[in-house]
């Protein structure tokens, strides 16, 4: 009923994949899709990316969410850097909560991140954005933000973010078929660009189902997913 539903009403929608406890019981290709196709994750690329810092905190790369962003930036130069922006952490960039006056989201039409891609350094643009709020009062949404967890990663590990997820997320899972748009500076985009099979993306979802194991190997901790799911 649903895909004839899809069919009839002539929803935009490319594919409908369905795991059912542990197994595939739908897989289907609305035309002209294949199933070999990768499909822009817009931004579900941002869970992502949350997942790659919660292995890289498990790995030893970075300490715990609460480094502040001069500490997991240490070569950075950071502009307008205030006793507010002094105390920005991890933890409040992966909630949105940067209190960066960062102007984005829908009602804005997405002003602060056309102004960001406008720039020749993504990373650097957002940091230097000036403060509006106390960090961690406020969920604002902003995808410069997530773009800095991205930079993270590469900053802490030494890997740009998809080979780090290559060797830590995607190899364990099987996920063989990827591709992952870069910014100008060279740092792979944290809040959109990443591509995927429908069927690999559903083994991310299923891996978090799961508590974070994949054929009984831990591939990223239950106390993180319980952490970045839960309301706050």
């Amino acid at each position: 009923e649903m895909m004839e539903a899809i069919k009839k009403k002539g929803y935009m929608i490319q594919s409908v994949s369905i795991v059912r406890n542990g197994y595939l019981v739908l897989d289907a290709y609305i035309y002209p899709f294949k199933d070999s196709q990768k499909h822009k994750m817009y931004s579900v690329t941002k869970s992502v990316t949350s997942a790659l810092i919660g292995i890289a905190i498990d790995k030893g790369y970075i300490k715990d969410v609460n480094q502040t962003i001069t500490e997991l930036f240490p070569n950075k130069k950071i502009s307008k850097l205030d006793e507010l922006k002094r105390s920005l952490t991890l933890k409040d960039l992966l909630m949105m909560a940067s209190g960066l006056d960062c102007n984005d989201a829908s009602a804005n039409r997405w002003a602060g991140t056309i102004a960001m891609k406008k720039s020749s350094d993504w990373t650097q643009y957002t940091l230097d954005l000036p403060m509006a709020q106390t960090p961690g009062e406020y969920f604002h949404y902003c995808n410069g933000v997530s773009h800095l967890l991205s930079a993270i990663i590469q900053e802490s590990s030494g890997m740009k973010t998809v080979e780090f997820a290559k060797k830590y997320l995607f190899d364990p899972l099987g996920i063989k078929d990827y591709s992952w748009a870069e910014s100008p500076e060279g740092a792979n985009n944290g809040f959109s660009g990443l591509r995927l099979k429908p069927k690999d993306m559903a083994k991310i979802g299923l891996l978090y189902l799961n508590q974070g194991k994949w054929e009984n190997k831990q591939i990223l901790s239950a106390q993180w997913i319980r952490d970045s799911t839960r309301p706050y």
